[in-house]
């Protein structure tokens, strides 16, 4: 659907623009980020180009600040079928020719294209301000690759600047149905204040489980402006992206056994077994709502009343010194609805579709089309169906004893 890549373009942009946004920064400072974004390759949805200039970062910032994340969705080209300053296989040729060598001049670069049989009529200026909208000038070349990669230790200044998020593999309890099965803690930690937002055991690793814990963790404490994570599958789902893009959120993704940004996570996680786990009543794990119920009572009266060694003070006390400027969504908010998962489906022509291993009914004028069902994960008692971007009313369960009463 056309929607769906004007929605993926929007929020690959976000991503972009996000550290740009989500703080009051000077111009100095807002100019300065948006040249270290610009130096950088990246890999465009839809588009052969690797590099975004700095104009159109700032350009993008200002839009999505007057009218959020559709502000950010493509626009139809205005110049369409005209002949473009810098075709994109000379574009390319350019690019390659640069990076090869980073002291390649100006005429240098004319000379190859001329050499290539390319006959665009490239002038110096216009050379020069497309290397420097690409960050190919040799000073962007070289500084970004004398840029240090190196980690180092650092600690968020404010409560809920920074959360991070993980999962752990926890406990086996007893099965409903029985027998038993395995559960995983799903938290989210605030970085300057070692604060748990929320945290909880679930029967699955799912991005369901993840989401409901990210979703009770702004309920209780507000939005962060980063959340970092590793790269697992759940964490760079497009239902994910939308939600942070929808509410102000930055994704950080960390990679995989560097413990850069995750590092105070797992030395929560590190505490529940020693503290936590290695003395849990057994009888909680007789089944889930017990051993949660246990969590959180430790949380409240153990682990956010105790001092921390490295803040003196507790982590309550730290998050509480911030909380003046920590960030809420406005009150009318549906937090459920904000949180709703959405997927494409086609009705069929007897009005139903299927969901989740279940049919479900949709309204029978939508018989044949294809159909956007926005849902609770966790709860599939209430689907709103829309088509075109328009709400087309809700489904409901097929029962297939009421149909066969009914006369067609």
């Amino acid at each position: 659907m056309a929607d769906d890549k004007a929605e993926k373009i929007a929020l690959f942009r976000y991503g972009l623009i996000a550290p740009l946004v989500l703080e009051t920064l000077p111009r100095g400072e807002l100019t300065r980020r948006a040249q270290q974004i610009a130096s950088r390759l990246y890999d465009i949805p839809h588009s052969t180009r690797r590099q975004v200039s700095v104009d159109t970062l700032l350009d993008w910032t200002l839009h999505y600040r007057r009218n959020g994340l559709s502000a950010l969705m493509p626009q139809p080209r205005q110049d369409r079928g005209q002949m473009r300053a810098i075709p994109d296989a000379t574009a390319a040729l350019i690019e390659r020719l640069k990076r090869e060598s980073p002291h390649r001049t100006g005429m240098a670069l004319l000379n190859h294209l001329a050499l290539a049989g390319d006959h665009s009529g490239i002038s110096p200026s216009t050379l020069y301000r497309f290397l420097r909208s690409r960050g190919l000038t040799e000073r962007q070349l070289l500084e970004a690759k004398a840029a240090p990669n190196g980690h180092k230790k650092y600690q968020a200044e404010f409560a809920n600047q920074i959360w991070q998020s993980d999962m752990l593999f926890g406990p086996w309890v007893e099965r409903a149905g029985g027998g038993k099965m395995q559960v995983f803690l799903q938290a989210t930690l605030d970085d300057a204040s070692r604060l748990i937002p929320h945290a909880q055991f679930y029967p699955d690793q799912g991005l369901d489980s993840f989401l409901d814990c990210l979703r009770q963790s702004i309920t209780a404490r507000g939005l962060p402006t980063r959340l970092y994570m590793d790269n697992a599958k759940i964490y760079r789902s497009p239902q994910l992206a939308r939600i942070a893009a929808s509410i102000g959120i930055l994704i950080v993704h960390t990679p995989p056994y560097q413990p850069e940004g995750r590092g105070k996570i797992e030395r929560f996680f590190r505490s529940v077994r020693e503290q936590f786990l290695d003395n849990v009543d057994p009888k909680a794990l007789r089944s889930l709502d017990p051993l949660n119920e246990q969590l959180w009572h430790w949380l409240d009266t153990v682990y956010h009343r105790r001092e921390h060694s490295a803040l003196q003070t507790t982590p309550l006390l730290r998050w509480q010194q911030d909380i003046a400027q920590v960030r809420q969504l406005p009150p009318a908010t549906d937090m459920r609805r904000l949180f709703f998962h959405r997927v494409d489906r086609l009705v069929r022509r007897d009005s139903t579709f299927l969901l989740r291993s279940r049919f479900f009914e949709a309204p029978p004028h939508l018989a044949g089309k294809k159909i956007e069902v926005r849902f609770d994960p966790l709860d599939l008692t209430h689907l709103e169906i829309y088509c075109a971007g328009k709400p087309e009313g809700v489904a409901r369960l097929v029962d297939a004893v009421i149909n066969g009463r009914t006369y067609r």
